[in-house]
């Protein structure tokens, strides 16, 4: 397929709809981003408390600049101007790649010889990748190998976290959580305590905070970055939902029986409950992300954003999220929508107001692509990947394409 004959913008200011939809002709339509994106989205949450946000200003616009020649399904990971990514799948050479996050040019290629789920992360000045059973780290400015561990394996590809401020790594996987050193690959400790990870674990203040079972039962626990010993244990009143636990400084935000629960992030006691969603899968928390005293969080039914302390409701759009993801920045928040009112019948990534709710700008796809991973954020740019192209995209304030 070729991956550039499905897109298109339609750009919505603050005051009126405007804009058109229109099919990529070719290559040479590739446009710069306007500046070298700043900030950084380091790992799958954005970065080890699983916040899903950035301090940084979403571009003002959200039209297509440009889509990577290198192939890749997988999220990308950003950091000082450079995305990077992986091309695992079945038809390719299974390798690591750095592309220019500005205008997508690639800047190196290592080849791991892997396919199947992998997950990268940025830190430490280490570009790291896990894929079967295997722990890669990349010089970030040439690709070179600095050293590779065994590990018991990564799931899939959002469990795998690091903590900027020790330069830890945690690999999770059926088994349980496998902690490394970053700068060279040492390992430092490893618990079969709680298994069955639903989702990336989640790192604050010196703890790491799992959602899984424990003997069969769904708990939330919290055991030590330092060396893995357990800290508390809490028991969830249902089966572990899909959404990432996110810890803050009030407490650990859990996504448990269709309801957002806040726990006590010393003692692990159940201190609030948010907010409820419907019955049925549709209610079920797709993604959580809390920033600036307000958490939002994404179902199939719609995207809805509460205070973080009475979780009252700010703003809801009811609309279905056709994959789960969300970013957000100092004043906007990202979301793949779906036949919202202001794009009947298209699915769209969309961005709105934090604190209103108030649409800022869309960008509409002209057939009914996935989008395969969560849109990731960094000051001026989004980057997504979809079904209906081979590479990467990059929206931002550029031109809209021509018809």
């Amino acid at each position: 397929m070729d991956r550039r004959t499905f897109l298109s913008t339609a750009i919505v200011g603050s005051g009126t709809l405007s804009g058109c939809l229109s099919t990529i002709p070719s290559l040479d339509s590739d446009t710069s981003l306007p500046d070298v994106p700043t900030g950084a989205w380091t790992q799958y949450g954005a970065d080890g408390t699983n916040s899903f946000a950035s301090n940084v200003s979403v571009p003002s616009e959200g039209n297509l600049a440009w889509t990577s020649k290198a192939f890749t399904r997988w999220q990308p990971v950003v950091s000082n101007g450079t995305v990077y990514t992986t091309n695992f799948d079945p038809s390719n050479d299974g390798s690591a790649i750095a592309l220019d996050a500005q205008d997508g040019t690639e800047q190196w290629r290592t080849t791991l010889n892997a396919s199947g789920d992998n997950g990268t992360v940025v830190v430490d000045d280490r570009c790291l990748v896990a894929y079967d059973t295997e722990l890669v780290a990349l010089d970030p400015q040439t690709g070179e190998r600095i050293w590779t561990e065994p590990t018991n394996g990564l799931d899939n590809w959002e469990l795998l976290v690091a903590d900027e401020a020790t330069g830890t790594v945690l690999v999770a996987s059926e088994s349980g959580i496998e902690a490394f050193r970053a700068t060279d690959g040492e390992k430092h400790w490893e618990t079969d305590t709680v298994r069955q990870l639903v989702r990336a674990p989640a790192v604050y203040a010196g703890s790491v905070f799992a959602v899984g079972n424990v003997d069969g039962a769904p708990v939330l626990v919290a055991f030590s970055l330092d060396d893995g010993s357990e800290l508390w244990r809490s028991e969830l009143t249902s089966t572990p939902e899909s959404a990432a636990p996110v810890a803050t400084q009030e407490g650990v935000v859990v996504s448990e029986d269709r309801t957002l629960v806040v726990y006590d992030r010393e003692t692990g006691d159940r201190r609030r409950e948010l907010h409820s969603f419907g019955e049925g899968a549709s209610g079920i928390p797709q993604t959580v992300a809390v920033a600036d005293g307000t958490v939002f969080a994404t179902s199939a039914s719609g995207a809805v954003a509460v205070d973080s302390e009475t979780g009252t409701e700010r703003w809801r759009r009811d609309a279905p999220v056709y994959d789960p993801g969300i970013c957000v920045g100092t004043e906007t928040v990202i979301v793949p929508i779906n036949d919202p009112e202001f794009a009947p019948g298209k699915k769209t990534i969309s961005a709105f107001d934090c604190e209103s709710g108030e649409m800022r700008w869309y960008y509409a796809f002209n057939r009914s692509p996935n989008v395969m991973t969560p849109p990731v954020l960094v000051d001026g740019a989004v980057f997504f990947t979809a079904s209906t192209m081979d590479g990467l995209g990059a929206l931002g304030d550029v031109p809209t394409r021509d018809s």
